[in-house]
């Protein structure tokens, strides 16, 4: 991750922490002989005791969908022990703890759905788990979120991600550093990744510290429903640790970059070499190149007519029709990048001309260039 979001504390936050009391006090709580009986589980909660009572008068799949589950659970929630309840405390605790699973991402594990069913097998908790994927994953659909009694209490999503583009003003995907992103000046917003995927893990699909904004070749083409925590590829599934998205401070992205040939103008990615760093954020690195294709894209760019070859051309343009040294050029780009490095993909376009350089290609002006 190139740079990290500053977190925005805002009124949707509070449907996490109906979904801790509902977790906590509620599932956790349930004894065996105990009855559902709404006023009485959610007396400590007269927010979310409203908002589940006007719920039902809603007669809709979007609230059938949030009510259903919540009474299956509690059912199920009853046949299970003390160490099985303080389980789900731990594995709820965990999940959300975003920070901690991403930092300290090698040493933890957390729960997902196959990890909850070996551990309460259908045949001991029927639908135990079909019910909680269901549950937590309406969490997060449009229709659930729109409603007028969820809405009226949260908040809007769009004036979500209206104050944080405002918050977070560099308009620019953090996870590739190519692509623009919406702002608030947009009439239309970005999607939110779940960085830990929701059809994978439990409990935090409403969480906004598991919630960012990422363009669309991130989101869509690249990422889609890969595991931060664990490399599909991997064997062994050993887990890893991966950039927190709110970390402050972050660590900045080191890049250099080789070239195997002179001929600039028939470059292919197969004649560059990246070299990531710092050494101290190796692992998270890794990651970050694993889940959004960063080497492929970077080398496709600067293999690229509209970015790589037009970087070149730049140079040699101003070199004949300047008379200036290339190293002018690039004296004045890293002015620029120490001002902002990830306007106009500064950060990769610094990182492909030194390599350009060293690799000799403005050894001798192109008579094609132009």
């Amino acid at each position: 991750m190139l740079f990290a979001y500053q977190y925005l504390t805002h009124s949707m936050d509070v449907m996490q922490e109906y979904i801790q009391f509902i977790v906590e006090e509620v599932w956790c709580q349930a004894a065996s002989d105990q009855n559902y009986d709404i006023d009485m589980l959610f007396t400590k909660n007269s927010d979310l005791k409203d908002l589940i009572t006007d719920l039902h008068y809603q007669e809709t799949k979007y609230a059938d969908q949030f009510l259903k589950p919540l009474q299956v659970i509690f059912e199920l929630f009853k046949a299970m022990n003390a160490g099985q309840k303080q389980r789900f405390k731990e594995w709820f605790c965990l999940n959300n703890d975003i920070q901690k699973l991403c930092q300290q991402g090698d040493q933890c594990h957390p729960a997902t759905y196959s990890v909850i069913e070996d551990e309460f097998p259908e045949t001991a908790f029927p639908k135990l788990v079909s019910e909680l994927k269901g549950f937590f994953k309406n969490l997060y659909s449009h229709s659930f979120l729109n409603s007028t009694p969820v809405k009226s209490r949260i908040g809007d999503i769009k004036d979500h991600n209206d104050q944080f583009t405002q918050l977070n003003s560099k308009d620019v995907c953090p996870f590739c550093g190519l692509s623009g992103m919406l702002s608030h000046f947009d009439s239309k917003r970005e999607a939110y990744d779940h960085y830990f995927p929701k059809d994978k893990y439990p409990f935090n699909s409403i969480n906004f510290k598991n919630l960012v904004p990422a363009c669309p070749r991130c989101n869509s083409s690249y990422k889609l429903a890969k595991d931060p925590h664990y490399n599909s590829t991997d064997p062994l599934q050993t887990p890893r640790k991966v950039f927190y998205p709110f970390a402050n401070p972050s660590s900045k992205i080191e890049i250099e970059i080789d070239i195997t040939q002179k001929n600039w103008d028939d470059l292919h990615p197969d004649d560059i070499n990246i070299t990531f760093g710092p050494d101290v954020v190796a692992q998270e690195i890794d990651t970050w190149r694993d889940i959004y294709g960063i080497d492929e894209r970077y080398k496709s760019t600067c293999c690229s007519k509209g970015a790589g070859k037009a970087w070149l051309i730049e140079v040699f343009d101003e070199w004949k029709s300047l008379c200036g040294e290339p190293n002018n050029y690039l004296q004045r780009l890293e002015v620029n990048c120490n001002r902002d490095c990830y306007v106009e993909k500064r950060f990769l376009k610094k990182a492909f001309l030194e390599g350009c350089e060293r690799a000799g290609l403005f050894d001798e002006m192109p008579a094609t260039a132009s």
